[in-house]
Order: structure tokens, then C-alpha cells, then sequence
């Protein structure tokens, strides 16, 4: 086996350079660039390079809509690595054999990502588990691919990148620093017990539970999830299970981690959700998204003020989200750009906006013409947002994702009286209440409980008085 030092030193990077720039060249890449000639330059390229293509792939502001979309096909083909390597990587992980934590591990993958792949297996007592285990030198890899990628785009000096050069070695640190906690599995371990937490008061949501004795920095021992995958809607069905209940009560469990907690799956497609005994399981919590307090009250009101078209309201709270200075120069003409627009928009209702993609790609386009970097996790969070469109459209064509947010967003937008206090109170209680999912046509199914059955009498005078003065002043 190869020296590690001398693989990732100085002539491994010379190496590795040569082979970055051959792979580039063999695809075109300074004759001009498509979608397909990147994705397949990366796919070509590894491991580190898939890794990186899907992170890239949530920069919009970098690579335009078509670009993203061929980077984010790289998660599902990636080649797995043999089972005796996993075993031996086992064993060298814990200092001992594998068979002495593990009575079998399956030769088979359950899944295989750029990072780690997962593993069916028992423990000694019978037990069974999920491993997941990090493909060998991930680390060393992305540190050299990361750091030649930045290098190479000096030498290739591709013209449709020129102008945003700096967007996109910002994008390029950013995916280290995201890769780096996602190859960290004592930090998803963590993040579980977190997510964990954040559901908890839902009788419908949950994640795996994590053995923290078997876990290391590359090796993650999980609670077996088997259930139904999300996207196996005629399995759910002959389960029992209701998909339009399904489809909400998942929702709900989205809008809690981001408004109420602010810490998010970052990828919530079908591959990362499973229906089991009643209830959504949350997976591969390795990339989360989270956002500040401030970032996260902005967010309310700038929403807010896209729904109703306000655009003194979308400026305010904008700039504040943005740290944008108070003497920037182009403001006036931003707000002017803004607000046409949200004129594109104002026709609308909420029901006619049935995707906010359109939306989140419209605002990242007009930033990134002003030049204005957008922070990493709001990033994260436009695109988490776009994903959990997608997977809901294809559960329930006729669930809105956006409707159920603006009944959470108009929670916001009482003020901070105690009808306000009251409202939040409410939009909260909406989030969380719920059985576990019906799976059998004798049980009941509960999704939409009235204001009246979650407020006390008083709470709901209150909050009743409040609707009947603002329907007044209109």
C-alpha cells in the first residue's frame, strides 16, 4: 500500500493535479461548459469530487439552476466498497476484531454514499443494528481535493466562472467546512440525539437511537430503522397508512426543526425518511442545516413579506438578515429590482404559489447580480426548502407545502402582545399534535384539531378579539 504522506504530500499533490487537469481536459472543459461535462468531470474524478459536486450543488448562486441539478445526481452512483474492507476497517477502528462487538455483519450495503456506506448487523446479544462506516482516507482525500480544485480553476481560467471566481472559492471553503462535520460521526451521532430531542414531543416523529459505546469518529453503530421507504407510496397504502396524513404530519415535523429549533435536515429527500409503527423516522442527519436566533426571526418576516407582497417589510427585514451595510450604495436600486420582483408575484395567492423554487431561484439570481454572498446555512436552507417541495409533491400532488408554512409564518405576524404570545402558542401546538399514524383502518386519523380543542377558553377570547380588530381595521 501506498505511503499515506507520500500519496498526499507534495508529489501526491503534483500527481493528483496532473490527473485533476487530465480528466478536465479530456472532458472539454476549456472549450466551454454544460452541465454534463462537470457532473461526469466529477463523477470521474472520485470520491472527494462527488462529495463536493453535491455540496456545490446547494450554491445556486454560483452555478446556475441546470448545473445544480446534474451535481445533485451524483448521490445515488457511487460503487461500494467489499465487505471484508469494511470488516477490516471495523476492526481497526475499535483496536480489536470486529466479531467481538459484532456477531455478523451483512455483506451487502444498505446504501452507498460519496462518504460512508451502511451495513446491516447484529451484536453479540442478538441485537440488530445499523453501521455506518466511512470509506478509507475520505478525510485526506477531500483536504487534497478541496484545496487542488481551488488551484486548477487558476490554471484552467474558465471564462463562464470568471465573474464569479470569489462566490465560488467562498462556495468551495464552505463545502470543506460542511464535509468536515459530516465525516465526523460522533457529530451525527450527536445531531441525532439533538433531532431526537426536537421530535420528541411528536407521537409521529422520531430518529434512530444511537449506541454511543460503538461509535467513533468513522464508525456510527445505529438502532436498525427497516419500515417502508417514503417513496413507496403502494406499500404505505397497503400498510394502512393515509398518505395525506403522512404527507402533513411530515411536514410538520420539517417546519418545527427549522422555525421552532432551528436546526434542520439539510437533504430531506425520500431516501432519508422511512415510515415505521406509526411514525416518521428521520435518517443520515450527517449535513444539517442551522440558523441563529436572528436568522431565524428574520427568515419568519422576510417570508411573511414575500406572502403578502410588502416590500418595505422584505427590505427591512432583508438587511438585517444579510448584515448589509447602511451605506451601500445600490440600495435604492436592489429595493427597485426587488419589488418588481415581487410584482411578478402579487397576482398570486398563496394557493397559486405551488413552488417556492421558482421563488428562492429568482432571489439567489438577483443577489448574486449585486454581488451579495449569501451565508452558507441560509443556502442550506433555501435549497433543504426546494427538496422537501419536491418529496412532498411526489407523496400528495395536492398537499402544499407552502400553505401549511403560511399558517405558521401569519403566527409571527401578530406582533409581540399576548395575542401574539397566544398565536405562537397555537401555530406550536398545531406542529406538534397528533397520534402516531394511523396503520389500520380501525383507527382514527387526526390532522387538522380546531383552535378550539388547543387553547384554553380564555386563549382562544383572546385570540378570537384580536382576528375580529384586524378584520375591522382592514
Amino acid at each position: 500500500m501506498e505511503n499515506t504522506s507520500l500519496r498526499y504530500g507534495f508529489v501526491g499533490d503534483a500527481r493528483r493535479l496532473a490527473e485533476i487537469l487530465s480528466v478536465a481536459n479530456k472532458n472539454n472543459l476549456t472549450q466551454g461548459l454544460t452541465p454534463e461535462k462537470v457532473a461526469n468531470t466529477f463523477k470521474q474524478l472520485g470520491t472527494a469530487f462527488i462529495k463536493i459536486g453535491q455540496v456545490l450543488s446547494l450554491h445556486p448562486e454560483v452555478l446556475p439552476p441546470e448545473y445544480c441539478e446534474a451535481l445533485k445526481g451524483l448521490r445515488n452512483d457511487v460503487p461500494s466498497i467489499n465487505a471484508s474492507m469494511i470488516r477490516d476497517i471495523i476492526s481497526q477502528e475499535y483496536g480489536r476484531p470486529w466479531n467481538t462487538v459484532f456477531s455478523k455483519i451483512s455483506g451487502i450495503p444498505e446504501g452507498s454514499a460519496s462518504i460512508a456506506q451502511v451495513h446491516e448487523a447484529r451484536l453479540l446479544d442478538g441485537t440488530r443494528v445499523a453501521i455506518k462506516v466511512q470509506r478509507p482516507d475520505s478525510y485526506q482525500m477531500m483536504e487534497q481535493d478541496i484545496r487542488l480544485l481551488k488551484r486548477a480553476l487558476n490554471v484552467l481560467k474558465l471564462k463562464e466562472l470568471e465573474n464569479k471566481k470569489w462566490i465560488l472559492e467562498n462556495a468551495i471553503d464552505e463545502t470543506w467546512r460542511v464535509a468536515k462535520e459530516e465525516m465526523d460521526f460522533i457529530k451525527e451521532a450527536d445531531n441525532i440525539e439533538r433531532m431526537a430531542k426536537i421530535l420528541e414531543p411528536m407521537a409521529f416523529a422520531t430518529t434512530p437511537g444511537v449506541y454511543h459505546e460503538y461509535t467513533t469518529k468513522d464508525v456510527l453503530v445505529m438502532e436498525f430503522i427497516d419500515g417502508i421507504d417514503l417513496e413507496d407510496i403502494e406499500g404505505l397504502k397497503a400498510a394502512g397508512y393515509d398518505i395525506r396524513e403522512v404527507c402533513t404530519k411530515l411536514i410538520r415535523s420539517y417546519i418545527k426543526q427549522w422555525a421552532e429549533d432551528q436546526f434542520f435536515q439539510a437533504d430531506p429527500h425520500p431516501g432519508n425518511v422511512r415510515i415505521r409503527d406509526g411514525q416518521i423516522v428521520w435518517l443520515d442527519l450527517g449535513m444539517m442545516g442551522e440558523l441563529t436566533d436572528k436568522e431565524t426571526e428574520c427568515l419568519h418576516h422576510c417570508m411573511h413579506a414575500i406572502l403578502k407582497n410588502d416590500i418595505d417589510e422584505l427590505m427591512e427585514w432583508g438587511w438585517i438578515l444579510l448584515d448589509m451595510p447602511d451605506n451601500y450604495p445600490k440600495r435604492a436600486e436592489l429595493t427597485e429590482v426587488i419589488n418588481r420582483l415581487l410584482n411578478k408575484y402579487r397576482a398570486m395567492t398563496v394557493s397559486d404559489m405551488n413552488s417556492s423554487s421558482e421563488v428562492i431561484d429568482d432571489i439567489i439570481d438577483l443577489l448574486t447580480n449585486f454581488y451579495i454572498n449569501i451565508p452558507i446555512d441560509l443556502n442550506m436552507y433555501g435549497r433543504s426548502l426546494v427538496i422537501m417541495e419536491g418529496t412532498v409533491a411526489d407523496l400528495d400532488p395536492d398537499s402544499n407545502l407552502v400553505d401549511i408554512i403560511a399558517v405558521h409564518l401569519a403566527a409571527y405576524a401578530i406582533g409581540d402582545g399576548k395575542a401574539g404570545q397566544i398565536a405562537r402558542k397555537l401555530s406550536h401546538r398545531k406542529l406538534i399534535s397528533g397520534k402516531p399514524l394511523r396503520h389500520s383502518t380501525y383507527q382514527e386519523i387526526d390532522i387538522d384539531p380546531t383552535d378550539q380543542e388547543l387553547l384554553t377558553e380564555e386563549e382562544y377570547a383572546i385570540l378570537s378579539q384580536e382576528e375580529a380588530e384586524r378584520k375591522e381595521a382592514k
